[in-house]
């Protein structure tokens, strides 16, 4: 295999986790409270992330000195996408959900736009934000109308919010970055949004659950903390540093594609055409607002 195929195979592979974390959220939420997932996905996780920094011989010790940056990473992009995430795919489906998640990159853009003042490079470009709205408005407004169903509608806004707080905290995240490496910011977010999941999930008493010896559980949690949050960040991230940002920025777009066919294959999810048409719309949207080289999205932490 050619170096070039194999950067291609492993950014490839990313997109996929990342499509496939929201048919394992779905299998989590209906066996698992919400504060337990998150707590123990985001321990492992950062314990992940602990030991690369270690490995590496970058360490732990720039965390500490810029505790207050990262409590407001881990406040947003871990514990506040965390728990809008959950909560949304216990009432909707991981197709809708991976859908209205292609609105992300559409998401960060908007909101580097309104605080750090960023510019599309080309005013056309802009096209690219009614775009993937309208793809949203399909899959939550259109469907709804065709067929309703409260749950649906209900999970797919808190999805909704969700990417908001996801748009928030890039903009928090790459303030952070100024000061901080991707994987200080992504261990040191981990790590505080672990701690207040683990707080609320004293609550749901985990120790007691059934899902302690459940190996459904823990092979969807290892999934969402190693194959997701840990090793597709570096697929990511190498991608980034050998085939440059806009190129890889694009294969974002596979993410509702791949969560949307998962949902379908796995969960055995109907596939409505408002779907196809949202799907189609949001991934469109994305690819104009990315050509020309617009500033790219900060790596996902959560899925």
């Amino acid at each position: 295999m050619t170096s070039a195929v194999q950067d291609y195979v492993l950014l490839i592979s990313a997109m996929l986790f990342w499509g496939g974390s929201w048919v394992s959220a779905k299998i989590l939420v209906t066996i698992a409270p919400p504060m337990t997932i998150g707590f123990f996905r985001f321990l492992f996780a950062s314990i992940f992330f602990l030991i690369f920094l270690k490995v590496t011989g970058v360490g732990w010790g720039n965390l500490r000195p810029n505790l207050r940056m990262l409590v407001l990473v881990g406040v947003t992009g871990i514990f506040g996408y965390g728990i809008l995430f959950l909560t949304g795919i216990r009432f909707t489906t991981a197709a809708q959900g991976s859908i209205i998640a292609g609105f992300n990159p559409t998401m960060i853009a908007l909101f580097a736009h309104i605080i750090h003042k960023e510019r599309l490079g080309r005013r056309w470009q802009y096209v690219g934000f009614i775009l993937s709205f309208l793809g949203v408005a399909v899959v939550i407004g259109v469907q709804a109308l065709l067929d309703f169903n409260i749950n649906y509608l209900i999970g797919n806004l808190i999805i909704l919010s969700a990417m908001a707080m996801w748009g928030l905290f890039s903009s928090i995240s790459k303030h952070a970055m100024k000061r901080l490496s991707a994987a200080e910011v992504n261990a040191g977010g981990g790590i505080i949004g672990c701690l207040i999941f683990g707080i609320f999930a004293l609550t749901e008493e985990p120790w007691s659950l059934p899902i302690i010896e459940d190996p459904v559980f823990w092979f969807n949690i290892l999934f969402l903390a190693f194959f997701v949050t840990f090793l597709g960040f570096f697929f990511y991230l190498r991608s980034v540093n050998r085939l440059g940002a806009t190129k890889t920025g694009g294969f974002i777009n596979l993410v509702p594609v791949f969560g949307t066919l998962l949902s379908v294959l796995i969960l055995h999810e109907t596939l409505h055409w408002t779907f196809i048409v949202g799907l189609a719309l949001v991934v469109l949207g994305i690819t104009i607002i990315n050509t020309g080289g617009s500033e790219e999205p900060v790596p996902p932490l959560d899925q």
